[in-house]
């Protein structure tokens, strides 16, 4: 056994379904930790779907796509092909199958569809960088909001009813930290996905991935992110091959390079930041396929919403938005512009987290603000990269209008919660 901790983030709250009758708190965080060989976090990880979060295998559409996968992780990601050995002697089947997708544990997600969905100009989540040459101690200091609907995906973009007993999404949240005996210890944040949580990420050396929805790239949304015709990695195996082998952001764009991506699930950017301040955001062109990298200038914070950076970098390239539009992609980036003009410095980790109530996402009327139906901040991270840390803070439910604000609202969050090494 590898597992060393399976716990409740917050022992008080019941682990009960939040819909239909909105009862209980949102987000429910599993704090999950493994140490071992690879092949032994993946066995003890896939129990843990199997048993507590009713995991269920995927298959290709052809075996062939088994075959060609391994072939490739063996080569660019040997971390994964011994998981997956783990994963498939969790759920009974030989470590050479091929049949089966071995390379995720999703859970929670409601009529997925290989054909994707057209999520339009879905806008969802916030990452700021502040420049380490105006800290207050040299440290490089990092957050971001995770907003998204807090409903049962994907049903009611298919105008489908929930199934009974369904689960909303990110409402059974896990924190997972991998220990591994060769590697550097990790832990990942994230939502409907136990092998490799995609959202936020961070390893021992500080080296700091996370990913936003970029709708200006190309993939099939609202899909599942394993089996099927996927090849190579898909891009929610991102987070966990960069910190599990990188320490910096040139070693993560190396890998980057040498890598095939398929997108699923949502089209992300992905903003790959390092102990050294070193910050850039890695994004997939929709025409050429081109991988692209935009980098932080000395000196200067570094904003990530939800439009290629590539094609619009600065504020002069962006298109005019109201200010009601509080969650459009380029409001946000005059929002966050406008709140660090206003820091005094030295800047300190507090002004990181600063930045993300400036753009944080809770509205009376979302279509208003352009935000999506429910769409919430659900998750919240602070990382200090020089110690290796990163503070989390969850979604728990509504208050009501705030007064005094054209479109505001006040949400519940809890307490903020300390990971490190």
């Amino acid at each position: 056994m590898s597992i060393i901790k399976n716990e409740q983030v917050f022992p008080q709250q019941k682990m009960t379904q939040y819909f239909p009758n909105k009862t209980g708190e949102y987000c429910k965080p599993t704090h999950i930790i493994v140490e071992g060989t690879w092949e032994e976090m993946g066995y003890d990880l896939a129990t843990i779907g199997r048993d507590q979060f009713g995991v269920q295998l995927k298959k290709y559409f052809d075996p062939m796509y088994g075959e060609a996968r391994r072939s490739y992780m063996e080569k660019h990601y040997p971390e994964m092909i011994e998981m997956q050995k783990g994963v498939f002697k969790a759920f009974g089947l030989p470590e050479d199958n091929n049949e089966y997708d071995g390379t995720s544990l999703a859970f929670d997600w409601y009529d997925e569809n290989y054909d994707g969905f057209d999520m339009g100009s879905l806008k969802t989540c916030s990452n700021a960088v502040l420049p380490k040459e105006k800290t207050d101690n040299g440290s490089t200091y990092v957050s971001r909001n995770y907003d998204m609907s807090a409903l049962v995906l994907w049903s009611p973009l298919f105008g489908k009813p929930a199934p009974e007993g369904a689960w909303g999404h990110a409402e059974r949240w896990v924190v997972v930290e991998f220990r591994p005996e060769n590697g550097p210890k990790t832990i990942m944040s994230g939502t409907n996905e136990l092998l490799t949580p995609y959202v936020d990420a961070i390893n021992e050396h500080g080296l700091f991935v996370t990913m936003l929805r970029d709708p200006e790239t190309i993939g099939k949304e609202a899909g599942p992110s394993s089996g099927g015709d996927i090849a190579g990695l898909a891009n929610t195996h991102i987070l966990h091959q960069l910190v599990s082998t990188c320490k910096t952001v040139e070693e993560a764009k190396k890998v980057l390079l040498e890598s095939r991506v398929t997108q699923t699930f949502l089209n992300f950017h992905i903003p790959i930041v390092d102990r050294e301040g070193n910050a850039t955001v890695f994004e997939i062109d929709k025409h050429s396929g081109a991988y692209v990298f935009t980098d932080r200038e000395e000196g200067e914070p570094f904003f990530v919403t939800n439009h290629a950076v590539h094609l619009h970098p600065t504020p002069d390239t962006y298109p005019d938005t109201p200010d009601i539009a509080a969650h459009n992609t380029y409001t946000r980036q005059r929002i966050l512009r406008e709140t660090y003009k206003n820091f005094e410095g030295p800047l300190n980790r507090e002004h990181a987290t600063q930045l993300m109530d400036a753009v944080h996402c809770a509205f009376v009327d979302e279509e208003l603000a352009e935000a999506g139906p429910s769409e919430r901040s659900l998750q919240e991270i602070n990382a200090d990269l020089t110690k290796a840390e990163i503070r989390i803070r969850w979604y728990l439910g509504d208050k009501g209008p705030i007064e005094g604000t054209e479109n505001d609202l006040e949400d519940i969050r809890s307490e903020w919660v300390t990971f490190g090494f």
